[in-house]
């Protein structure tokens, strides 16, 4: 279909597109497809994602910023770096290259071995449980105060009004005397 489009138009640009997401497709089948443990990865990627979903369900958010929008953003700064004619640009583009691949490694590490994974996990259950509790807490305060209600009439406890009117009573007396 985007060879087709691209031929109405009469740009080269829109045909070389065109074919660009021929062959991205083409060779994402090449590589994913004919061997059988290959096909596994995005089907296993696809499952880690639902799960961190279920985790936590901020998460998908989450995911299509960085990966839509930070990482390509990333990525565009530091090739900006290097389609400059300075030599200062080059320069800068190579520290912020071994910046990110350090920030890489590092996080790997961090994964891996610094159980990182168990970390997140722990803090996306732990945003989740708190948003559950924020959204039932009106429901769980009007049940609390309907069982205080009922333990006060059992009980013969006054309420906080007559407490007040009492204490009142009992310092106007001792004034007295």
């Amino acid at each position: 279909t985007a060879i087709l489009s691209s031929l109405v138009s009469t740009k080269v640009e829109a045909l070389q597109v065109a074919l660009c997401h021929l062959f991205f497709n083409i060779f994402g089948i090449l590589i994913w497809y004919p061997i059988p443990f290959m096909r596994r990865i995005p089907i296993n990627m696809a499952r880690m994602l639902g799960k961190t979903t279920r985790i936590w369900r901020g998460f998908p958010l989450v995911y299509i910023l960085v990966i839509f929008f930070v990482i390509p953003g990333i990525l565009l700064g530091i090739s900006a770096f290097f389609t400059q004619d300075s030599v200062g640009f080059t320069v800068l583009g190579s520290f912020v290259v071994i910046a990110v691949v350090g920030g890489i490694i590092y996080s790997v590490f961090w994964w891996r071995y610094r159980d990182g994974k168990a970390k997140c996990v722990t803090c996306m259950e732990q945003r989740q449980r708190r948003k559950v509790t924020f959204q039932h807490l009106p429901d769980d305060m009007d049940y609390l105060k309907s069982e205080i209600a009922k333990l006060k009439d059992h009980t013969g406890l006054p309420d906080e009004d007559e407490d007040k009117d009492v204490e009142k009573g009992t310092d106007e007396f001792e004034a007295e005397e």
